[in-house]
C-alpha cells in the first residue's frame, strides 16, 4: 500500500502520497480535499487505490497469465481448476461454468496432469456479466491467434494414464502439423498462451510472484487470495454460507465461514483493490 497523509492548511485539509514519475523516482504530489478530515481521508484512499490498480495494470495488462487471474476472482476456484477448465466447460449463454478436473505439474514425472479436483466432485459455479465480457473476449482472441499463427499453433492433448489406483490424464502440446495417437483426446483449454500453448499453473504463480516485486501493495498478494476474497464478498453482502460452500467446492460449511473470519481486512482489500479493475480490463 502506496504511503499517504493529511494535513490541514487553514479551513482546508489536503491529501498526499507518493507516486512513480516517468522516470522512475518516488516523488510526493499532494491534492486538495475538503473541510472535513473523514472526507479528505476516504478521497486519499480512493486516490491510491485508483494509482495502485493503474500500476497493477501496467504490468500485467498484455500477460497472457492474467485471465487465470479475473477467472479465480470471479468465481473462486483454485490454481488449478482454472488452468484445467476447457471451452465444453463454459456456458456463455447460462453464464455458468462446470469444474470437472484440476491441473497440476508431477515434479516427480515432469509432466502436466489433469485429474479430478481437490474434493473429486463436480460443481457448477455461476458468473456475473463482467466475466462473461471476459471471456468472450479471450474465445474471439484465440480464433484470431489460431489463423495469425497458422501452422505453428498448437494444439493440446492429453492420454489416459493409469497408476496403481489412480488414473489421471497425461497433457502435452504439438503444433497442428504433427501427428498424434488415436486414442489420445484433444482439449480445447480456456487459458491459453497466443501460440495456443496451456497456461499452466506454475507459470500463472510466476506471473503473480513478478506482479507483487515490481508493484506496490502486492507485497503480500499470491493466487490463493483471489479464492479467500471470493469467499468473503458475497458473504458480507448476505449470500447464504451453505450457497458459497457449493461454488467454492469446501468440504463442509465451517471451512467457508472460517476463512471468511480468519481473512485479514488487508488481505481482502489487497484483492478487491488492485484486481477489480484489471480483471474488469481484459
Amino acid at each position: 500500500m502506496a504511503k499517504g497523509s493529511v494535513r490541514r492548511k487553514g479551513k482546508k485539509w489536503y491529501y498526499r502520497f507518493y507516486v512513480e514519475d516517468a522516470s522512475g523516482n518516488r516523488i510526493q504530489k499532494e491534492f486538495p480535499g475538503t473541510e472535513s478530515k473523514s472526507e479528505t481521508e476516504s478521497l486519499l484512499r480512493k486516490a491510491m487505490e485508483d494509482y495502485e490498480t493503474k500500476m497493477f495494470l501496467a504490468e500485467a495488462k498484455n500477460n497472457p497469465a492474467l485471465l487465470p487471474i479475473q477467472i479465480a476472482y470471479y468465481t473462486g476456484l483454485r490454481i488449478g481448476e482454472v488452468c484445467g477448465l476447457t471451452w465444453q466447460d463454459i456456458d456463455l449463454k447460462e453464464q455458468c461454468l462446470t469444474v470437472r478436473r484440476s491441473m497440476r505439474y508431477n515434479g516427480t514425472r515432469h509432466k502436466l496432469e489433469v485429474g479430478a479436483t481437490k474434493r473429486k466432485k463436480i460443481r457448477t459455479v455461476d458468473f456475473c456479466n463482467a466475466l462473461a465480457d471476459i471471456l468472450q473476449q479471450a474465445k474471439r482472441e484465440q480464433a484470431r491467434n489460431n489463423l495469425k499463427y497458422g501452422a505453428l499453433y498448437r494444439l493440446n492433448y492429453c492420454k489416459e494414464v493409469k497408476e496403481k489406483n489412480r488414473t489421471y490424464s497425461e497433457v502435452y502440446m504439438l503444433p497442428r502439423t504433427e501427428v498424434t495417437p488415436e486414442t489420445d483426446k484433444c482439449l480445447s483449454f480456456v487459458c491459453l498462451r497466443p501460440d495456443g500453448a496451456i497456461e499452466s499453473p506454475s507459470t500463472v504463480s510466476l506471473m503473480c510472484r513478478r506482479a507483487k516485486g515490481k508493484v506496490p501493495g502486492l507485497e503480500d498478494f499470491h493466487f490463493h487470495m483471489l479464492r479467500h476474497t471470493f469467499t468473503s464478498n458475497p458473504l458480507s453482502y448476505g449470500a447464504a454460507p451453505k450457497d458459497v460452500q457449493e461454488l467454492l467446492g469446501h468440504s463442509d460449511v465451517n471451512t467457508t465461514m472460517n476463512i471468511y473470519a480468519h481473512a485479514t481486512r488487508e488481505a481482502k482489500r489487497s484483492s478487491a483493490r488492485l484486481l477489480d479493475k484489471v480483471v474488469s480490463s481484459g
